[in-house]
């Protein structure tokens, strides 16, 4: 269906139909313009040749992983730091061929292999590095666990994001230094002085902001680390059971558009539920136009339940948007049927917004 009000073009469209805990939902563009939907932690694939307007069957894939694009080859790496290996498409995700890769842990000795693994299957793609000395690195955000399940409320002081970066082209890897700790599934994006913006989901915050830090090194140390005044975050489901106040946070989905369709401005998009501190509805991109300081323009998606996202955008103007879309009255991380949608649309709808 399309949007019946406001400036610009908007569809939506239903692209998978999950259940039983198959979910978390991403979005890409190949070096060729093919668009890459994933579902299930990179396990499920649809792929459109025709900027969404229809879809191939679902591909299954043999392991899940984060993907990111290369931008210097067209290749599409989804890649797994936790089992030392990747699956690499060099037909925009046809086909997938499994590779062993090395992973250099951090200074602490997290993110290799064994202990404290990094991992990046709930957090946002990664990107391509453009601009200045590091300019075709691979990096993707990523989180440190302790070799414990995730949600163990034992150790959620004990996860923080951090970033990995390749620089030859995927064969190798580093983990970066630590991001906050509390945090977990992270979102980044590159701005055109070669500034790298850190944005990350927190646990254990009852102020539901988002806590976002810098990179000026290409995305290895990460420094200023603040609160963001305007991106808040919903609190519910109250899981931590050593806390007064919800806090859980969610997964968000962040871009930068391209630089040919913004004429040469940085402007960034992100998407996350706007519902502070309660329930997860409301999915809602908000716009940055001077490198991730403010976030004055905001545009409703969709007013239900609604939870984990994705964002890509392509050199035509068109923006994706995937998302979780719940089914019944409420919305958790262990839903039990939801759809995983696909709003298709441009910065001109996003600006008709508040």
């Amino acid at each position: 269906m399309s949007a019946g009000s406001g400036a610009g073009s908007f569809t939506v469209q239903d692209i998978f139909d999950s259940a039983n805990g198959i979910r978390i939902p991403k979005i890409e563009v190949a070096a060729d313009g093919t668009i890459l939907a994933f579902n299930h932690n990179c396990r499920q694939l649809r792929r459109s040749e025709d900027q969404g307007t229809s879809w191939g069957p679902i591909q299954q894939l043999e392991a899940g992983g984060n993907v990111v694009v290369d931008e210097a080859t067209g290749d599409i790496l989804l890649v797994r730091p936790r089992e030392s290996a990747l699956l690499r498409s060099d037909d925009s995700g046809r086909s997938w061929k499994l590779e062993e890769i090395d992973v250099q842990p951090n200074l602490a000795g997290h993110g290799a292999e064994g202990s404290c693994p990094a991992e990046g299957t709930c957090s946002e793609s990664g990107v391509t590095l453009k601009h200045g000395e590091h300019n075709g690195r691979l990096l993707m955000p990523v989180r440190v666990q302790p070799p414990v399940a995730s949600n163990d409320q034992e150790y959620w002081c004990y996860n923080y994001n951090t970033s990995l970066y390749s620089d030859d082209h995927g064969r190798s890897w580093q983990v970066g230094e630590p991001v906050q700790s509390g945090t977990g599934e992270g979102t980044l994006a590159e701005l055109s002085d070669g500034r790298v913006y850190y944005n990350s989901r927190c646990h254990m915050a009852v102020d539901g902001k988002r806590l976002i830090s810098w990179s000026h090194d290409g995305g290895h140390r990460w420094v200023d680390w603040q609160a963001c005044e305007t991106l808040r975050e919903v609190g519910e489901p109250f899981y931590f059971k050593y806390g007064t106040k919800p806090s859980y946070g969610c997964n968000a989905g962040l871009v930068r558009l391209p630089l040919e369709t913004t004429n040469g401005k940085d402007v960034l998009l992100f998407s996350t539920p706007d519902n502070p501190g309660g329930t997860r509805i409301c999915m809602t991109v908000w716009a940055s136009f001077d490198g991730a300081r403010t976030w004055p323009v905001k545009r409703l998606v969709y007013p239900g339940p609604s939870a984990y996202s994705s964002l890509a955008a392509d050199t035509l103007g068109n923006i994706y948007l995937t998302y979780e879309r719940g089914l019944s009255a409420n919305i958790k991380c262990d839903i039990d049927h939801h759809k995983i949608s696909l709003a298709t649309f441009n910065l001109d709808w996003v600006l008709s917004g508040s």
